[in-house]
């Protein structure tokens, strides 16, 4: 007689039980993939909005055209940052040029990235609740939308952080080898990808060592790895250390730079861009409900929850407080970009702040009515030009084509995006003399007089207000031989001018060739 198991029935439920715990296994993964297409929408929608600024002209112009070879070079000596980045956008510029959009959809794709690691970070470092929270934080935050959409390193600094942040919860929390190399492995990508990582990455490998001290045979080899990456970036870090790439950090005293860090963390760069203030009333909505959701973690949070968030602060001060420290030492390179590496691990304590088990619905509300603020001064943000980049692409096309021979005034940083929209046919001066019928001068608004060092002969014919800029064109019947000295004292209302040559027939001057007289000066 055969004998067989006996059966045992699948628990009934209740339709509208099994019909609930179906919505359940649905929602989360469809709240995250809305959440990646709002980031991508918000990321991809806009992506050639605004035109480039300074640091992504140099990029485009200078460290891309040409071969490997002289992408190394420019990054030797033009950058201050190590070569991760250039490698990647090289390539990628070969398929999707150097345009706005083709080259900073880079950017965008890594910042779209960041939103399912920033979910595994939420889980892993509390539930799928906080994940969730944290993703959607992603998502809308003005700042890494800012970055996002620049052709510069800092998407992927933030995208290799994520990771190295994920894989130490994972090693901290697992303890399993396989966790701790893939965090040596990230930890060592984003160094290669910003000097700044390695504030972050020195806290996790020191927090690991800790908890990995009784298995140091499998601890060390991974940490080598990543100490082999930074040691093989040291010679290119001094090489790259001048004076005036960062000279100008120092000019403003380290507290307020904190300060603006704070505010862009909460509202972005439109808080502070170029060669304007941080409009600190855009922060205080999103900066009351941080507080409001830090202060639900410290005071209603369980044990988990408040250890969860302590890591997250944790991390993110101390990034802060390292910064501060090898600014003390003389390495003061303090800026709201830098300190990026910062931002998601702060961002994963406000997140669990929102998700608490004890207050859900009221961290809900604070969760949604941060985001809604978020996204709706991103969109903001785009409708409004004295929030965005100066608008180099527009002041060019006002400057339009040489009909004389001309010399063009501007600010130091807006000499090479002006260059670049010109379509590169405008060396800069750096000394000597140059006979020009023309002047156009790129100043701020509020700049109307006559400046008393151009020559009579020199009548204004132009007055246009492009946002944050104007430009004055002054024309002379004959052409008239000007000093660089002259011409670089104009006044624009910024702190250093450049001066740039152009012609109806182009000129014979470029970076290395001086003007006509042969004199050789500094940089403008």
């Amino acid at each position: 007689m055969d004998t067989f198991a006996p059966t045992v029935a699948p628990p009934q439920f209740p339709p509208a039980a099994t019909s609930e715990a179906r919505l359940r296994s649905f929602a989360l993964p469809a709240a995250l993939a809305g959440l990646i297409g709002a980031a991508a929408a918000l990321r991809f929608a806009t992506l050639g909005v605004q035109s480039y600024h300074h640091d992504e002209v140099i990029t485009a112009m200078r460290v891309l055209p040409g071969g490997l070879s002289h992408l190394f070079h420019e990054v030797r000596v033009s950058e201050s940052n190590p070569p991760l980045y250039y490698l990647l956008a090289w390539g990628w510029a070969k398929a999707f040029g150097l345009g706005e959009v083709g080259l900073r959809s880079l950017s965008a794709l890594l910042g779209v990235a960041v939103v399912p690691v920033a979910y595994l970070i939420g889980r892993e470092l509390s539930s799928r609740r906080a994940g969730l929270v944290l993703a959607a934080f992603v998502a809308f935050n003005p700042m890494l939308i800012w970055y996002s959409q620049e052709a510069r390193s800092y998407a992927l600094l933030i995208f290799f952080c994520a990771l190295s942040l994920y894989f130490f919860l994972r090693a901290l929390n697992r303890g399993e080898e396989r966790d701790l190399w893939f965090w040596a492995l990230s930890s060592a990508l984003a160094l290669g990808s910003h000097y700044f990582a390695f504030f972050l990455v020195a806290i996790e490998a020191a927090w690991l060592l800790v908890a990995w001290r009784d298995r140091l045979r499998a601890f060390l080899p991974a940490v080598a790895l990543v100490g082999f990456a930074g040691g093989a970036l040291l010679p290119l870090a001094i090489a790259q250390a001048n004076a005036t790439h960062i000279g100008w950090i120092e000019k403003s005293p380290l507290g307020t730079r904190y300060l603006e860090a704070g505010a862009s963390f909460l509202i972005g760069e439109t808080g502070h861009v170029i060669a304007e203030p941080t409009r600190y009333s855009f922060a205080l909505v999103p900066a009351a409900l941080v507080t409001a959701a830090l202060a639900l973690a410290a005071f209603h949070a369980n044990r988990s929850e408040r250890h969860a968030a302590a890591i997250g602060l944790g991390l993110g001060l101390g990034v802060a407080a390292l910064a501060a420290f090898a600014a003390f030492l003389g390495r003061d390179y303090v800026v709201e970009r830098n300190l990026l590496p910062a931002l998601l691990p702060l961002a994963a304590a406000v997140a669990i702040g929102c998700s608490l088990v004890s207050l859900r619905r009221l961290g809900a509300v604070i969760a949604i009515a941060l985001c809604a603020y978020w996204l709706a001064f991103d969109v903001y943000v785009t409708q409004t030009p004295n929030l965005q980049r100066p608008d180099f692409r527009a002041l060019s096309q006002a400057i339009g084509p040489a009909k004389v021979p001309r010399a063009v005034v501007s600010w130091k940083l807006a000499a090479d995006p002006v260059r670049w929209y010109l379509g590169g046919q405008a060396p800069r001066m750096y000394g000597g003399s140059e006979r020009v019928s023309e002047v156009d001068i790129v100043s701020k608004p509020h700049l109307a007089a006559r400046p008393v060092n151009l020559p009579s002969s020199f009548r204004e014919v132009q007055r246009l207000r492009l946002d944050r800029l104007t430009l004055t064109r002054y024309v002379s019947k004959r052409a008239m031989e000007l000093r660089f000295p002259q011409l670089k004292t104009l006044p624009t209302g910024f702190g250093t001018n450049a001066v740039l040559l152009n012609g109806p027939y182009g000129w014979k001057a470029s970076e290395n060739v001086r003007t006509r007289s042969g004199s050789k000066g500094a940089p403008g």
